[in-house]
C-alpha cells in the first residue's frame, strides 16, 4: 500500500495518496451529505457496513455498504483494483470495491458514494 501512496503521490493525485491508510486500517469518519451526521465507514473482510455510534464499544445499528460492481470501476479506481490484484492483494482489491461503493446513513436514510464523502471531509 505504501509504495501505491508513493506512486499517487509522485503522480500529483491529491487526496487518495494520503487516504489509502484508512483503506488498509479498515476504517472512514465521513459525514452524512444530507443529516450531517458523523459515521464511521468500516471496511473489514467478513463485514462491511456504516454506523452513526462506536461500534467498538457496543452493539449499533449498521448500514450494511454496497460494493462497486468490477465492471463499474473506472479511473483512478480501477487502477488501484487492478495493481492490487496484480500484486497479490485480493483482501486491499476487496477493500477497494467498497471504498469507492455505495452506504445509506443509518440516522436519515441518504445513500451516499463512500469516496465522494471521503473527498468531501478530506483537510489537506
Amino acid at each position: 500500500m505504501h509504495l501505491l501512496q508513493a506512486l499517487l503521490s509522485f503522480e500529483g493525485v491529491e487526496i487518495w495518496d494520503r487516504s489509502l491508510d484508512s483503506l488498509q486500517a479498515g476504517e472512514y469518519e465521513v459525514d452524512c451529505p444530507c443529516c450531517g451526521v458523523t459515521m464511521f465507514v468500516v471496511i473489514g473482510q467478513d463485514d462491511s457496513f456504516c454506523c452513526t455510534d462506536d461500534y467498538a464499544l457496543q452493539e449499533v445499528r449498521k448500514s450494511p455498504l454496497q460494493p462497486v460492481r468490477t465492471q463499474q470501476l473506472e479511473g483512478l479506481p480501477r487502477r488501484l483494483f487492478t495493481r492490487t490484484l496484480a500484486d497479490g492483494q485480493e483482501s486491499l482489491a476487496h477493500a477497494v470495491r467498497y471504498l469507492f461503493g455505495r452506504a445509506v446513513c443509518p440516522d436519515c436514510g441518504t445513500e451516499f458514494s463512500v469516496a465522494e464523502r471521503v473527498v468531501a471531509g478530506w483537510i489537506p
